[in-house]
């Protein structure tokens, strides 16, 4: 994880509450936390706090099981220090790793409520859904889809219709050539 020491300032360095200390101190320590969310919900969910301090918008994934959830996102969250979150939300870019098998992308958050930690620490922060496609490659804004709403809620858009954007791009976090 890269140095984030110069930008934790801002963050709190106590809390009364356990929870968000533990969350302050392994934000402190690692540069982001990450929470899984599962039990007595319909849909298991995770999420990051503390990706602001790297001027990246926290992430957040729906549908994935505790362990998968959370190793997407640290995934994510250190391929998103070499590459910009803007141009791989805006070019619609399907994003390769190594902790999920299919090909992932970015869609802007609007609603962003799930997202307790990341809320009480940096309120007002942009956030980002991780949206993975069905078994035949489909997200859920194609009519194809075959997954229910509940087996993935969609928080965020899919910006689809901008004419300013470029035909979907790949992103691997292979180091080589550009696989596009």
């Amino acid at each position: 994880m890269s140095d984030h020491a110069s930008a934790i300032r801002g963050l709190p360095r106590w809390h009364p509450n356990p929870h968000i200390r533990s969350a302050i101190e392994t934000i402190r320590r690692d540069g982001w936390q990450v929470t899984a969310v599962d039990a007595g919900r319909e849909c298991p969910f995770a999420y990051t706090a503390g990706m602001v301090l790297h001027d990246i918008p926290d992430l957040a994934v729906y549908g994935l099981d505790p362990q998968t959830g959370p190793a997407l996102l640290n995934e994510l969250a250190d391929l998103l220090h070499q590459h910009d979150w803007r141009t791989l939300v805006c070019a619609r870019a399907e994003i390769s790793t190594g902790a999920f098998y299919d090909p992932v992308r970015l869609i802007e958050i609007i609603d962003k409520d799930d997202l307790l930690m990341a809320n009480l620490l940096f309120p007002d922060t942009p956030a980002l859904q991780v949206v993975w496609p069905d078994e035949n490659g489909h997200y859920p804004w194609h009519d194809e889809y075959t997954l229910l709403p509940l087996h993935q809620p969609v928080k965020g858009i899919d910006d689809a219709g901008d004419p300013y954007l470029s035909p979907p791009r790949v992103i691997t976090p292979s180091s080589g050539l550009d696989r596009t």
